[in-house]
C-alpha cells in the first residue's frame, strides 16, 4: 500500500535559492545558495524521514541533498509527520507555501488506520524568501467531505480567472465497502481557509487515482493550456484550456514503456529558458526512486523520452 503514497513531493524553479542551515524544529534564517531548482521532499518511514527535506540542482537533473542530507522542516502539530509536500509559489514570488499530508506511518499510524480513519489536514508552512518559515498550521480540508476518511498528496495552482488557487488532494471515500480515492478540490486564496470541497476527478468503477499534478503550458506548445498527469493505474495524461473545465485524455505513457506496474506518482518540472520538461516519475515497482523522463510537448505521450541512469543523480536520500 505504501507504494501508492511514494512520490516526489514538488520542484520549483527559483532565483537566488535559500535553504535552511540546521536541521530545525523552529524557524531560522538560512545561507543562500546558487540559483537553479529547488526540490521539497522527505525521504522514507518513521518520525525522522517524514519530515521536509530540501535538495538543490543547478540543471534540474542532478540533485544535491541540502543541509547535509537533515531535515530542514519538523511538523509540530497533527500526526507530528509529513508526506507528499507541494511547494507552491505566489504568482508575483512574493510568498511561497509547503503543504503536505499529514501523516506518520509506523509513527503512530498504519496504513489500514491512515486510509480508514486519517487526518482530514494538510500541514501548511509559509515563507516570503524560502530562507525563514513559518510555524505549521493545520488546514482541514476533507471534514466536510461525507464519509472522507483522510486527505492525501496535495497540490495547487493558481487560477488567473479568479484570482486564487485551486487547491486538490486526495480522499478515500469507500465504494461498497472498499477504497476508493477521489481527487478533490477547494479553492483557497491563504491557506488557511477554503471554499466547500468539490469533487474533481473521479474514475470509473473501483479505479482509485492518488497523485496528479497539473502545469501551464506556454503559448504554441501542443493544443491545450493546461496538461495534467495521474497515477490512475498508469500514467494517464489529459488536457484541458480551464483548470476546472473539461478534460480530454491524451493517453499514457505505456506506450514508451512505462505502465502504470512500473511507475506512478507523476511531477512536472519545466527547464528555465526552454521548452523542455522533465516528469518525474517513481520507479515504485523496483525500488528505483525517482527519475526523470523527458519531454517538448508534455500533451504528445509519444514524445517522452525515458533516460539513461548516468545521465541524471537524485543525490544521496531518496526522493519521496
Amino acid at each position: 500500500m505504501s507504494r501508492v503514497l511514494t512520490r516526489l513531493a514538488a520542484i520549483l524553479v527559483a532565483v537566488g535559492l535559500f535553504f535552511t542551515s540546521q536541521s530545525l524544529t523552529t524557524p531560522q534564517q538560512a545561507a543562500a545558495a546558487d540559483p537553479g531548482y529547488l526540490m521539497v521532499h522527505f525521504t522514507g518511514e518513521g518520525s525522522t524521514n517524514q519530515q521536509m527535506y530540501l535538495s538543490h540542482s543547478t540543471d534540474g537533473l542532478h540533485w544535491n541533498d541540502l543541509n547535509g542530507g537533515g531535515m530542514v522542516l519538523r511538523s509540530t502539530v497533527g500526526t507530528r509527520g509529513v508526506r507528499d509536500p507541494a511547494l507552491v509559489r505566489s504568482p508575483d514570488g512574493s510568498k511561497y507555501w509547503i503543504i503536505a499530508t499529514d501523516l506518520c506511518i509506523s509513527c503512530g499510524q498504519t496504513w489500514d488506520s491512515s486510509i480508514n480513519n486519517g487526518s482530514r489536514n494538510l500541514v501548511v508552512w509559509e515563507s516570503t524568501d524560502l530562507a525563514t518559515w513559518s510555524q505549521p498550521w493545520l488546514l482541514n480540508v476533507a471534514g466536510a467531505i461525507p464519509d472522507g476518511r483522510n486527505a492525501w498528496a496535495p497540490e495547487a495552482i493558481w487560477d488567473p480567472q479568479t484570482n486564487d488557487y485551486v487547491l486538490y488532494w486526495a480522499t478515500n471515500v469507500p465504494l461498497n465497502g472498499k477504497t476508493k480515492h477521489r481527487i478533490y478540490y477547494a479553492r483557497t486564496s491563504d491557506f488557511h481557509t477554503i471554499t466547500t470541497p468539490q469533487t474533481y476527478i473521479e474514475r470509473p468503477g473501483a479505479q482509485e487515482i492518488i497523485d496528479t499534478q497539473i502545469i501551464e503550458m506556454p503559448s504554441g506548445v501542443g493544443a491545450y493550456r493546461y496538461v495534467r498527469a495521474s497515477g490512475d493505474g498508469q500514467i494517464t495524461l489529459e488536457g484541458s484550456n480551464s483548470i476546472l473545465g473539461t478534460w480530454t485524455n491524451l493517453g499514457n505513457l505505456s506506450g514508451v514503456g512505462l505502465t502504470g506496474a512500473m511507475v506512478e506518482g507523476p511531477m512536472w518540472m519545466k527547464f528555465n529558458g526552454t521548452n523542455k520538461w522533465a516528469l518525474y516519475l517513481d520507479q515504485y515497482a523496483s525500488s528505483g526512486g525517482y527519475m526523470p523522463v523527458l519531454t517538448t510537448d508534455p500533451s504528445n505521450p509519444s514524445s517522452y523520452q525515458k533516460q539513461a541512469s548516468s545521465s541524471y543523480s537524485m543525490g544521496g536520500t531518496k526522493k519521496r
